[in-house]
């Protein structure tokens, strides 16, 4: 039973050993194939920053993002040093169908574990190559509008209009509806006005076309015009509406004067702008009502 035992031992460990011989086989290698393997190693890293240099070199004339050729340069760099490897391993007697395997296996398991960095990569490289919006463009995305700074292959930064920077990841970017501000040369901006009943609509409607005109930043064409939205509390409500430059600067630049002007020729035109009234009753108290 014992000498079974053992038998049946030493033709697993045999086994085992031809397995390992069908990965590594050493009985053919010198010195030589060491040094040269150690060599090609030696060669393969400058060579493969060579090849990167050169790569960017012939892609600097492309209309590709920096991100994209950066990404290039490097598959570049890493296909050099895996080959160089590759044949180094394989003077040394390791086969090189058991190197790609386990070069393959590395890689899905590292992509398996940086699978959020690889789609937050990914969704980077998706921006810059549609090219919805560049660095420079205001946008608005995630509840957060100023100009883009950067676009990388993790997030687009943005600087707002009050001094902070937010960085919001590439895949929230890509994931939600996005304002690009500057995508045109100019947009349309808007102000509801509440007048009096008793004012005239055509009166009304001069002062608030003379108000938009008169504005710093309003462009003249197409030029400011009034239309009728509605009915409020004792009021018509009229939407003053004009254009002006892209950048949100220039919106509330001209929306600034434009409210001033509204304000001040309404005024000069004897037409008033009602403010809401409200009424309180109060129901009458007995008289032996505790005081408050």
């Amino acid at each position: 039973m014992l000498s079974t035992r053992i038998v049946t031992a030493g033709a697993l460990l045999e086994q085992d050993g031809s397995k390992i011989n069908e990965f590594v086989d050493t009985s053919s290698v010198s010195g030589w194939d060491v040094i040269i393997a150690v060599a090609i190693v030696v060669v393969a890293l400058p060579l493969s920053s060579g090849v990167a240099w050169i790569v960017g070199r012939v892609m600097r004339k492309s209309q590709l993002p920096d991100s994209v050729r950066l990404l290039v340069r490097r598959l570049a760099r890493s296909a050099v040093i895996v080959v160089g490897v590759a044949i180094a391993v394989s003077l040394v007697g390791v086969s090189v169908q058991w190197f790609t395997v386990v070069v393959v296996f590395v890689g899905l398991i590292a992509v398996l574990m940086l699978r959020p960095l690889v789609e937050n990569f990914s969704a980077g490289l998706l921006l810059e190559v549609r090219g919805s919006f560049v660095v420079g463009d205001e946008i608005e995305s995630n509840g957060h509008e100023g100009e883009v700074q950067i676009i990388n292959g993790r997030t687009t930064v943005l600087q707002t209009r009050d001094g902070r920077r937010v960085a919001i990841p590439s895949t929230d970017v890509l994931d939600n509806s996005i304002i690009i501000y500057t995508a045109f040369e100019k947009r349309r901006s808007s102000l509801t006005v509440d007048i009096a009943y008793v004012a005239e609509l055509d009166a009304a409607e001069t002062a608030l076309i003379d108000a938009a005109s008169s504005a710093g930043g309003v462009l003249d064409d197409p030029a400011p015009f009034v239309r009728a939205r509605g009915f409020g509390s004792g009021t018509y409500q009229l939407e003053l509406r004009w254009w002006h430059g892209p950048r949100l600067s220039d919106e509330s630049q001209a929306l600034d004067q434009v409210v001033r002007n509204v304000k001040r020729n309404l005024d000069a035109a004897g037409i008033a702008m009602p403010s809401p009234e409200r009424i309180v009753r109060q129901p009458d108290l007995p008289d032996d009502a505790p005081s408050a």
